[in-house]
């Protein structure tokens, strides 16, 4: 757009100069044009904002096609609660046969394709029955307060998110109260070993961690990956020597660029760590960063948010 306002102020301003060299004029006419000139830059803009909205729609920010890695989101709970973790994932798996979980996951097609529980899989015996839980137990949800799509806080100040919505929906079928507890992620566990949240359900990745708690079950599936600006000329991992990179603090991306991607994060001029991938996504933008290291089911969340 501004590149068609300067198109179009120096077409008028040559036009001007021409005007008055025919009626030697120059002087006294420049001022009153230049003012008619950018009224006209004005009207002209103002004509071409609509497609200029529909260009900004355009998706400006893509993922490399190599990727991390793959991960398996599952939900965890403290060591020994055996009990509490196979009623939830009875109720989780009940709602895959009931239709509620792919309802769910239809509102957030960033994820859809991302879920794995197939009702062929599942054995209904094994499940709780509806409402049999105990109606004076209140189910504390422990969960990423900016995680998107899968738990967040929305604009209204209510939480949101895949996941948040399972949680809820797993206590309505138990006949359970329902308590969310938001967090920033770098506290989780701080949070679940205090008895503040009954357990980590937020996009939690099992791998690695299959000793540190009682998992209950793997309801989703997901991929690492790099998200750069599609004009950045980043088309490889390779590319991203010397880069800045950004990335989430104790998200599997993080852990992978410390642990399994440690030799990549080697070659980056800076991994900048933050709180929220919605700040690090912010920053992407404003071109403070050059790529983010994130798993792509956020990210195409983010992206979508844009469009």
């Amino acid at each position: 757009m501004k590149k068609k306002i300067a198109l179009l102020l120096a077409a008028v301003l040559a036009a001007t100069a021409m005007t008055a060299c025919g009626n030697g004029a120059a002087d006294s006419a420049a001022p009153a044009e230049e003012t008619v000139t950018e009224e006209a830059a004005t009207e002209e803009a103002a004509a071409e904002e609509p497609a200029a909205e529909d260009a900004e729609g355009e998706a400006s920010y893509v993922f490399l096609d190599e990727t991390l890695g793959v991960e398996s989101y599952a939900i965890g709970f403290r060591l020994g609660d055996t009990e509490l973790a196979e009623t939830v994932s009875g109720a989780v798996q009940a709602l895959v046969l009931d239709g509620t979980y792919d309802e769910i996951g239809k509102k957030y097609p960033d994820i859809y394709d991302y879920l794995c529980l197939k009702a062929e899989d599942i054995d209904e015996s094994k499940l709780p029955e509806r409402g049999s839980g105990d109606p004076n137990f209140t189910f504390k949800h422990g969960f990423d307060l900016d995680y998107p799509p899968y738990s967040y806080r929305q604009d209204d100040n209510t939480v949101g998110g895949f996941d948040v919505e399972l949680c809820q929906a797993v206590c309505e079928y138990m006949g359970w109260g329902y308590e969310a507890v938001p967090f920033n992620w770098d506290a989780k566990d701080a949070e679940l070993n205090a008895k503040s949240c009954d357990c980590i359900w937020s996009g939690f990745t099992k791998e690695g961690r299959e000793d540190q708690y009682t998992w209950g079950i793997t309801y989703s599936n997901n991929t690492q990956g790099i998200l750069v600006a599609s004009d950045s000329g980043i088309k490889t991992l390779a590319d991203l020597e010397g880069k800045v990179v950004g990335v989430q603090t104790a998200t599997s991306a993080y852990d992978m660029l410390q642990d399994s991607k440690a030799d990549l994060a080697a070659t980056f001029g800076d991994l900048k760590v933050y709180e929220t991938y919605t700040v690090a996504y912010n920053d992407l933008k404003a071109g403070a960063i050059d790529a983010i290291a994130i798993d792509m089911t956020a990210g195409s969340f983010l992206i979508a948010g844009d469009q």
